[in-house]
């Protein structure tokens, strides 16, 4: 029952700036939208052009036609209840948007809502009331679901028919939900699990009890490491110490070389004993010794140190005094990450930060960025400038600013991938760089011609560049989504290279790429791509076994997961049937795969649990048998942004929290903590985000050793 005196009741719904008048973007965040005066102070969505110009005022890209002239305004509605009828209107102008209000917990678990208009299927040529000349207003009314307490207020120019406007963004209360759900009651302490730990995500691997408790002292955290490991660990010590404190766990947090001290944490390296397992990760594995004089780290490498640091703060902030007993903690997957979709919309460095901190709190160690794609490319670039995205309300990276990104991900033993995609999604190369592709290939044909010398060195030449922009050990090359493979001109150039009259347009494709990986290989690094049109209908190449196959879909003819395997391919998986695509639900019927709503965390639980776990496309996905398991090397979760970037970070925030926790249990491979994902969520609320998370203080130190990727 809630208090008359709650805050949420007496001030209602909230929202910064509901009419613009201040121009401030304080709780508000736009993508391609900017303040202007039209009637008064409004918002403008999306470009505006000049005679037959095909670049807006100020911006550097082509845009006119393409997906980037689109735009979105969001603002976050605090102050929400439960179960309660919300009406929003809003004023808007133009023809093309969609508008609404947006409920990311609608219903349990995790299935959003939005109520608004236009209601249709990818929205195509859907128009707002009137003619698009006129001011309209527009209202919408939601129930809020049981656990909601935020909205999310848009306006999106949806078609690149823009500009669009909106001058206000109203929520008032209409009263009780006439039909209330129920939520699960809030833990005070969430049970341990079964193996009589607490719950951490992901769960630990073995806990074998020695019978009594520990609890820190009140105070000072004491953190020591042996000072044989002082180059190693002192990092990572700082690290841990910084987090227990900001967790809550001690008011303050001292890091010491030397012995063990009573009641303190102490870290050293070591091997680790994980007897019967295969593919262990060494370095990433760990022992957490809990006795009566305190914590014992033994770690078979920083990273391992770091993961216990983590199984320490989750636990403690479960459990408050921990169980006396050995924790041995390890994983066989090499890759475990999160794959960001940043070649279709900007995302801030900060938002990064965030979610490389996240990471290492669940023992993910990998984040990949698709950098460039075909709405431009979101890094400094000397070797292809003209598709760097330098447009107001677009942006990119500076070099600079990924060194500092990079170098913050490897404190916390996160590998930063960077992929650059070629040939294909290369819509805005085209446009720029038009003497450089295909002839007369146009839309998803159109890509690099890849038949001339010169265009494969401008390709390697950026590709490298990329790799070293990034200090990365691998750089992603795409490879996926082109349908101009059977331009006559390639067939053509790998008949010439290899004196083979049957070779295919598939024997260019992966002559190509076998080209690149030499290029990448020169400088130290990896390779790798999408599986697309890896098919074994090649005659004349193959490709080259030391390029890892990132694999998303049995799609496009590609041979299956277990078929790749089978030819000598190394897999990672990136599964199609876990997007968490960021295309607004404006009807309770879509499809799960064309809304935020997607994946649904219990499909996600119920299907995706184990890391063999592979898309088939179309079909129901399908595990590894165990004899192919050894060419599967881990997963990631994919964020995919083929609308227009209308998801502010905030709301993405929220919606990825659970999705990325399922992952996290699932990439380390350990036994679950709890039956169903409703009891899993019940823990994943209770330990949230990292320390420091949603924080710009940045006083945490950690290793800087890369982290073996590869």
């Amino acid at each position: 029952m809630k208090s008359p005196l709650d805050p949420r009741q007496l001030s209602g719904p909230q929202l910064s700036d509901p009419d613009f008048s201040r121009r401030s973007w304080e709780g508000t965040q736009g993508v391609h939208a900017q303040f202007v005066d039209l009637d008064g102070p409004a918002i403008q969505l999306g470009f505006s052009f000049d005679g037959d110009s095909r670049r807006a005022a100020g911006h550097n890209l082509p845009t006119r036609g393409t997906a980037v002239s689109r735009g979105m305004v969001n603002k976050l509605v605090t102050g929400v209840e439960p179960n309660t009828e919300y009406r929003v209107e809003l004023q808007i102008r133009g023809t093309g948007l969609m508008w609404g209000i947006f409920d990311a917990e609608h219903r349990l678990h995790y299935r959003g809502l939005a109520a608004g208009g236009p209601r249709a299927e990818r929205y195509k040529g859907q128009q707002t009331p009137g003619n698009g000349t006129e001011w309209e207003t527009v209202t919408a009314t939601i129930t809020t679901g049981p656990r909601t307490t935020e909205l999310n207020a848009f306006c999106i120019m949806a078609e690149n028919t823009g500009p669009g406007y909106c001058r206000r963004m109203d929520v008032t209360r209409v009263g009780p939900a006439a039909h209330p759900a129920r939520a699960p009651e809030t833990w005070s302490a969430p049970p341990p699990a079964p193996n009589g730990f607490p719950v951490t995500i992901p769960a630990v691997r073995r806990f074998e009890a020695a019978g009594g408790r520990w609890a820190p002292a009140d105070g000072v955290a004491q953190v020591t490491v042996d000072p044989a490991c002082r180059d190693a660990l002192g990092d990572v010590a700082g690290l841990v110490a910084a987090q227990l404190a900001e967790a809550g766990l001690a008011r303050a947090a001292v890091v010491r070389f030397g012995t063990a001290v009573p009641d303190g944490v102490h870290l050293t390296l070591g091997a680790v004993d994980t007897a019967g397992a295969d593919r262990v990760q060494a370095h990433e594995a760990y022992s957490l010794r809990v006795a009566g004089d305190g914590v014992h780290v033994v770690a078979g490498g920083p990273a391992g140190a770091l993961y216990a640091g983590a199984t320490l703060v989750q636990a403690l902030k479960g459990a408050g005094a921990l169980p006396q007993g050995t924790v041995t903690d390890w994983t066989d997957q090499q890759w475990r990450g999160l794959q960001v979709d940043s070649g279709r919309r900007f995302y801030s460095l900060a938002w990064l930060r965030d979610h490389i901190r996240d990471l290492a709190y669940t023992k993910l160690n990998t984040l990949f960025l698709r950098v460039k794609d075909s709405e431009g490319l979101r890094i400094e670039s000397d070797v292809l400038p003209g598709v760097v995205d330098n447009s107001p309300g677009g942006g990119h990276w500076s070099k600079a600013e990924v060194r500092e990104l990079v170098e913050f991900a490897l404190r916390h033993h996160v590998s930063v991938i960077p992929e650059f995609d070629v040939p294909g999604h290369s819509e805005m190369d085209t446009l720029v760089y038009p003497e450089f592709m295909f002839p007369g290939g146009e839309g998803e044909a159109a890509g690099w011609d890849y038949s001339r010398a010169d265009v494969r060195r401008l390709l390697a030449d950026v590709l490298r560049e990329t790799g070293e922009t990034f200090d990365s050990a691998f750089v992603h090359v795409g490879g996926d989504e082109f349908f101009g493979q059977d331009h006559p001109s390639a067939l053509s150039w790998i008949r010439a290279t290899t004196g083979d009259p049957s070779a295919t347009s598939v024997d260019a494709y992966l002559q190509l790429f076998n080209e690149l990986a030499a290029a990448i290989r020169a400088d130290g690094r990896g390779t790798i791509m999408w599986n697309d049109m890896i098919n074994g209908r090649n005659r004349a190449v193959s490709l080259d076994k030391e390029i890892l196959i990132a694999y998303w879909a049995q799609i496009y003819e590609s041979l299956s997961a277990e078929e790749l395997i089978a030819e000598g391919h190394q897999l990672i998986g990136s599964s199609s049937d876990l997007y968490h695509d960021l295309w607004p639900p404006l009807n309770p019927d879509d499809k799960p795969n064309m809304t935020i709503n997607q994946p649904l965390p219990e499909y996600q639980w119920e299907t995706y649990l184990n890391p063999y776990v592979y898309s088939r496309g179309w079909s129901e996905p399908a595990r590894l048998p165990a004899a192919a398991e050894s060419g599967s090397h881990g997963q990631l979760f994919p964020i995919w942004d083929d609308a227009h970037g209308w998801a502010p970070e905030q709301l993405l925030t929220r919606t990825l929290l659970p999705r990325l926790r399922v992952h996290a249990q699932s990439a380390w491979n350990s036994p679950p903590p709890a039956a169903t994902f409703a009891e899993f969520d019940e823990h994943l609320r209770f330990l949230g985000h990292a320390p420091f998370f949603g924080t710009a203080r940045v006083p945490e130190q950690g290793s800087r050793v890369r982290p073996p990727a590869g």
